[in-house]
């Protein structure tokens, strides 16, 4: 009677500790992105200064890219991009280079690295155009002059429906394929995975994952990634990816299950 009772006052004692320490550590609380206002008749150089905040918050483009770092991120560094941009892809000007990397990031990849950036205009993201020449603004200050005003034109704009990422056209997809192409697409899947395809990017390729694994099994490499590590990829990379876009929270349960039953629909054919 005296162990069980010293027992449960140890356990009284040590959650009041740790209730204390919570309290006293400090409590960061993440809100979303604000929503920065564009307002009619900004100047280029206003563009430039809003196309810097986008790219560090709704756009998360610095979470992959860096702006004059010793060493590159995921992605190229953009230092002097504003610079560079005109000699990147013979006869493209530096103004259709920049649009073009962020309406069709995989367009052209710059050597060294692997495709994966998402198009900004689609879900998650989602940049409108003006926020795009907002952005434009900003990279072409990079090393050059902006030259975009709120009235430029870009042969992409306004294809802010059209498909997301590789894949054969959507008339010719199943009900499972529409919907769990989507969810791929929708949740940035695309930018670590090939599904299409046996290309290895960042993470292995998936269009045959449906042969190589049973349901529970895929879902299992969804919700707890790091249980089982491919050979040759690293830990942590895929939970944190998923963790920082809220997909744990933001899937229900019937996506989950489209999304599992869509990759185990994949047999490398």
């Amino acid at each position: 009677m005296k162990n069980a009772l010293k027992i449960f006052l140890f356990v009284i004692l040590v959650t009041l500790f740790y209730d204390y320490i919570g309290q006293m550590v400090p409590q960061k609380i993440t809100y979303p992105p604000k929503t920065i206002e564009i307002k009619a008749g900004l100047s280029t150089a206003e563009m430039v200064e809003v196309g810097e905040k986008i790219m560090g918050e709704k756009g998360t483009c610095l979470s992959c890219h860096t702006v004059g770092a010793s060493k590159p991120g995921r992605f190229p560094d953009l230092a002097n991009i504003g610079l560079n941009a005109a000699s990147r892809v013979e006869g493209q000007s530096a103004l259709d280079y920049l649009a073009e990397s962020l309406y069709e990031p995989n367009a052209f990849i710059a050597e060294g690295f692997l495709p994966g950036m998402p198009v900004i205009n689609k879900a998650p993201i989602k940049l409108n155009d003006q926020e795009i020449l907002t952005v434009i603004a900003y990279l072409q200050s990079l090393g050059g002059k902006p030259t975009v005003t709120l009235d430029t034109k870009l042969k992409y704009a306004g294809q802010a429906n059209a498909s997301f990422g590789p894949g054969p056209e959507q008339s010719n997809l199943s009900p499972l394929e529409k919907a769990g192409s989507a969810l791929f697409a929708n949740n940035l899947c695309y930018t670590c995975h090939s599904i299409d395809k046996p290309d290895k990017l960042i993470g292995p390729s998936l269009y045959d994952i449906g042969s190589r694994q049973t349901i529970e099994q895929i879902k299992e490499s969804i919700m707890e990634p790091d249980a089982i590590i491919a050979e040759g990829y690293s830990a942590g990379l895929m939970d944190a990816n998923l963790q920082a876009t809220g997909f744990y929270t933001r899937i229900s349960d019937e996506e989950l299950q489209t999304l599992i039953d869509y990759l185990a629909s994949k047999r490398g054919n």
